[in-house]
């Protein structure tokens, strides 16, 4: 019964819930669970890999001479998916094998997808034409990893030291990416992008073969410190590998401060959750609630990066101005209340049912909504203006009901206070002028 316990966090463990309450011996409860999980990954990979290969196969039909780097491209995403359901399967492939050793899927997923898509990205960017070089670097750990999947197969299961051997080869993608990140001939920005996910790669896998390591791997298992790992593979590697890709034909991304504020951010993420793993495995006493709250400061500064492709609006007028101070206290505060108030409410010693309060942080969130949508179309500016100011008032009486009632506590008669706050601001400054102009 590894298997349960091995998927007790994952979400297929709710996919499966109903197998654990079947009355039958723990080796037929097993080979169910195999079966589903087969099945479940069959029919989530076929249709997204089905449109990938038609897609590919139309935008090929353009060409009136394909290259054979194309062709070949084409034949690697049309036996992927197969390869990857057959070493799925629980009877002859990786899922129990994966289990206790270091290789199979990290290695699947390096050797067969990012060394190619990083091929691919030098390739598409090449100013003039690219030819690889020093191929030998990829082919001889690809080989190695199919011998290892199929003498599992067809033999017996290998070695922890046979592992490691099939396992280091991957550090032969070092000098290979070098070779071509210095053989490419593509544009500043482009280049500096590709660096940054190389240089992330490149400590992923370091990093991964250090946390595999028996002694180490178990101290670390699925701790904090594993999805640091993670979010520096995806939110730094694959993410910057996509920038590379398109930061040619989106100004916004050559502003390089947004760029920075992005991976300082995640950095700060990576250190803070590893600090949290070397807790969890006992090294340190650190709170791990603690660093939680810096992860999540940082998540919002890494966030901040979607400010590359907002325009700002300099000048308003008094009443736009309102509006905007709208968007900025109800549609980012009712959105903030939202996702954080669960949290947040109890740090500042308020009560939290959560029930009431998000009836009314909807409410919070919809009044900035339609603020922005007066601040954007100012020929309706005024009639929306006042939907909002109606919604204000409707509230503020539900936050001092709640408040009076002894549902909620001080934070709703304060908020109360301040939507009633924005209702005196436009009826003083904004609806008495109304009615002089008419006058």
């Amino acid at each position: 019964m590894k298997i349960l316990k091995d998927r007790e966090n994952n979400t297929l463990h709710t996919f499966l819930q109903p197998l654990y309450n079947l009355h039958t011996k723990p080796y037929k409860i097993e080979a169910k669970i195999k079966k589903a999980l087969y099945f479940y990954t069959y029919i989530s990979l076929t249709p997204s890999q089905l449109f990938y290969i038609l897609a590919l196969y139309k935008f090929i039909k353009l060409y009136k001479i394909v290259p054979l780097w194309i062709k070949v491209c084409l034949q690697i995403v049309i036996i992927a998916p197969i390869a990857l359901l057959i070493l799925m399967n629980p009877t002859i492939g990786q899922v129990e094998s994966t289990v206790s050793g270091p290789h199979g899927d990290n290695t699947l997923g390096m050797s067969l997808t990012l060394i190619p898509i990083y091929y691919l990205i030098i390739k598409l960017l090449n100013i003039t034409e690219f030819k690889a070089r020093w191929n030998i670097l990829w082919i001889i750990p690809t080989i190695f990893y199919f011998l290892t999947v199929l003498y599992r197969i067809f033999f017996e299961p290998l070695t922890y030291n046979q592992e490691w051997f099939a396992q280091y080869l991957t550090l032969l993608y070092f000098p290979l990416l070098y070779r071509w990140y210095k053989d490419s001939n593509i544009t500043n920005v482009a280049k500096r992008a590709l660096l940054i996910s190389i240089l992330a790669f490149l400590f992923v896998d370091i990093e991964g073969n250090i946390l595999f390591i028996p002694e180490i791997r178990w101290l670390f298992h699925r701790n904090d410190l594993i999805v640091a790992h993670a979010h520096v593979a995806m939110g730094i590697g694959v993410f910057f590998m996509v920038i590379a890709m398109f930061i040619n034909h989106i100004k916004e991304l050559h502003v390089a401060k947004f760029i920075n504020i992005y991976l300082v951010g995640i950095l700060g993420i990576f250190f803070v959750l590893s600090i949290s793993g070397f807790s969890q495995a006992g090294f340190t006493s650190i709170s791990t609630y603690n660093l939680w709250i810096f992860r999540t400061i940082f998540g919002f500064l890494a966030f901040g990066f979607i400010f590359a492709f907002i325009k700002f609006k300099i000048s308003y007028s008094k009443l736009g101005f309102y509006n905007l101070m709208g968007v900025l206290s109800d549609g980012l505060g009712g959105i903030f209340l939202i996702l954080l108030a669960s949290f947040l409410y109890p740090i500042l010693g308020f009560g939290f049912s959560g029930i009431y309060e998000y009836i009314v942080f909807t409410f919070v969130s919809m009044t900035g909504v339609i603020h922005y949508f007066a601040l954007k179309n100012e020929a309706y500016e005024n009639i929306l203006t006042k939907i909002s100011v109606v919604i204000r008032i409707f509230a503020s009486s539900m936050f001092f009901a709640l408040y009076a009632s002894g549902k909620l506590g001080i934070e709703a008669l304060l908020i109360s206070f301040f939507d009633l706050t924005f209702v005196f601001i436009y009826l003083i400054f904004f609806q008495s002028k109304e009615y002089l102009c008419k006058d």
